[in-house]
């Protein structure tokens, strides 16, 4: 386990637990906390949590979507001789970036924007006046090791209530920096964080600034005021700070500071029933708030928005609330993500929103762009339109945010800079919708090229073959083959023609020109150029099934996309020179 000790290190604990609490069966989860605290008192340190799903044992009128694999209460107990502290250079080396799969959201654009729109008429209809509504990211496993992952994404975002938990069947990489409840048996502290901006330049402070922000925070400031005065003694709870601003390295969070006194004869299961789970991750009222959560969401969050922390010795106990989470399970790792939504909200700020909670994650981990190539000649973009509508249907695929007014302002400031000459442009737009254009000249030479036929089937991810992006592993493999040619000619597992690394291809045969088509249930993906598009459509060329031995009975091939247009191929020749079609 390890839970961040201000800037001093991580407190760890080593070796195997002395006691294990664990149950998916929501009748023992009481009776559990109670027995967590007792060896607490009784000097162990006791560190775990609860998942999201525990929350109708404290409360049936809080209704969730129950795990079916996944613990309700998970607890590990150590002697103290097994913990210690870790400093910050005592890290070990971490892993590259490289060996992570990228983050893809479980929630289509549609089913977003579908939501939303229920949210909206939900507040209208005064259901609530606000929601944390989330979705789930996924990533397969890279099979390192869980303490590798944590500590790699730690270096990245040291959050002060980061906490791991190597548990039974899941493995917990929290990084949070939001505090649930501190308690010594006597004063209880929370610290509910509602507010979330990205941080400007210069370091101006936009979010405390904020009365869209300061709304939403006040909102779960006077939730959370109420829950605690279920425990705590008349007038003793106090808001200590309003709006305080926390810095991370990719977004600002606006925080407050509640305290109070709790009743004698107080206990931890009591501070559950009060206080879980957090309203921040709920919103309010909060009953309300999460029957429509369980019926939007229609997944559980798990640890995601549950409580993870530590029981030291002698009683005292410290909680965190697991956003930033990353929860590994089997051969995938989960990371859930939200925001809390006000009548004042709006859906792409909401995913703005998202998506800035998520950078850390990404920029340590595998971060990607939706992609386009595009062809600039003496001032004019060529096929723009095309371009843009495939951009968009990448970003739908990927849930990315996609403003084409914005990018098409941003193309036309390039094309206005550069009104002679014939250009390779980049199109790069990002999760949050934000674009960057790099510019290269293009030099066209009009001399049949070498075509090298790959040594093996492509395997790539369907969504990353039929959409053009940043993420390239296994076209990177391939074109490292060319060997000296100008691209390599791709196929997939039944031996059918795809596309080569950059373009795609055309063939004649027998008098007619043919490209390979997509088709699911061949497996056989490949990118649908803007170029190879506009040809169909224009019934210059028509698709089919193509192997390799179609090669052989190939009169032209020519390789085809929008930047170079049609580029002819003189020879193809496999990773031994066999030559499988030859122009001459």
């Amino acid at each position: 386990m390890t839970q961040a000790e201000g800037d001093d290190g991580l407190c760890v604990a080593h070796g195997k637990p002395v006691r294990v609490l664990s149950t998916f069966d929501a009748n023992e989860v009481r009776g559990m906390i109670e027995q967590a605290h007792e060896w607490s008192k009784q000097g162990l340190y006791v560190v775990g949590g609860l998942s999201y799903e525990a929350a109708p044992v404290f409360d049936a009128a809080l209704p969730v979507c129950m795990p079916h694999n996944f613990p309700l209460l998970e607890f590990h107990a150590f002697e103290p001789n097994q913990v210690s502290v870790l400093g910050k250079s005592q890290l070990q080396q971490l892993p590259s970036a490289s060996k992570f799969m990228p983050w893809l959201d479980q929630q289509t654009a549609q089913r977003y924007q579908e939501t939303y729109k229920q949210v909206r008429q939900a507040i209208e209809a005064g259901e609530f006046y606000q929601i944390n509504l989330t979705t789930r990211l996924k990533a397969a496993n890279p099979r390192l090791d869980a303490w590798a992952v944590f500590q790699h994404l730690y270096a990245s975002q040291s959050a002060p209530q980061s906490f791991f938990l190597r548990g039974s069947v899941f493995n917990a990489i929290s990084l949070s920096p939001e505090l649930f409840f501190r308690w010594d048996g006597n004063e209880l502290q929370t610290a509910p964080m509602k507010g979330t901006r990205r941080p400007v330049l210069g370091g101006l402070d936009v979010l405390s600034d904020s009365e869209k922000d300061r709304a939403e925070n006040v909102m779960i400031v006077d939730l959370l005021r109420n829950d605690m005065a279920k425990v705590c003694q008349p007038k003793s709870v106090q808001v200590r700070s309003l709006f305080d601003v926390m810095h991370l390295p990719t977004v600002d969070q606006m925080t407050s500071s509640i305290s109070g006194r709790t009743l004698p004869g107080t206990t931890l299961v009591d501070l559950f029933e009060a206080l879980f789970p957090c309203g921040s991750v709920t919103g309010a009222p909060k009953s309300q708030a999460m029957l429509r959560i369980a019926q939007w969401e229609q997944a559980p969050r798990k640890l995601y928005c549950g409580a993870l922390g530590v029981l030291s010795p002698g009683g005292g106990v410290q909680f965190n609330v697991p956003i930033r989470t990353v929860i590994e399970q089997a051969d995938e790792l989960e990371y859930g993500v939200g925001s809390g939504i006000t009548w004042y909200s709006t859906a792409s700020d909401e995913k703005k929103e998202w998506w800035q909670k998520t950078t850390f994650l990404r920029e340590a981990t595998c971060d990607f762009q939706v992609l386009e190539t595009l062809r600039l000649e003496n001032g004019k973009w060529i096929h723009l339109d095309d371009h843009l509508e495939r951009m968009e249907g990448a970003a739908k695929q990927f849930s990315f945010l996609f403003d084409e007014q914005r990018v098409r302002l941003n193309l036309d400031a390039v094309a206005h800079k550069h009104t002679h000459g014939v250009f390779r442009a980049r199109c790069l737009l990002d999760a949050c919708g934000d674009t960057r254009i790099e510019l290269h000249e293009l030099e066209q030479d009009l001399t049949p090229v070498l075509l090298r036929l790959a040594n093996s089937a492509m395997q790539g991810k369907p969504e990353f073959v039929l959409h053009k992006t940043t993420y390239r592993p296994e076209y990177e493999y391939f074109q490292n083959q060319a060997n000296g040619a100008f691209d390599v000619l791709l196929f997939n597992s039944q031996g059918l023609l795809t596309e080569t690394c950059r373009c795609n291809v055309v063939f004649k045969i027998d008098g007619e020109w043919l490209t390979p088509q997509i088709c699911e249930s061949a497996g056989t993906y490949l990118l649908p150029g803007v170029l190879r598009a506009r040809l169909l459509r224009e019934n210059t060329i028509r698709q089919t099934t193509l192997n390799v031995q179609d090669l052989q009975r190939a009169e032209e091939v020519w390789l085809i996309n929008s930047l170079r247009g049609w580029v002819p191929v003189a020879k193809v020749v496999d990773v031994h020179d066999k030559v499988f079609f030859s122009a001459n």
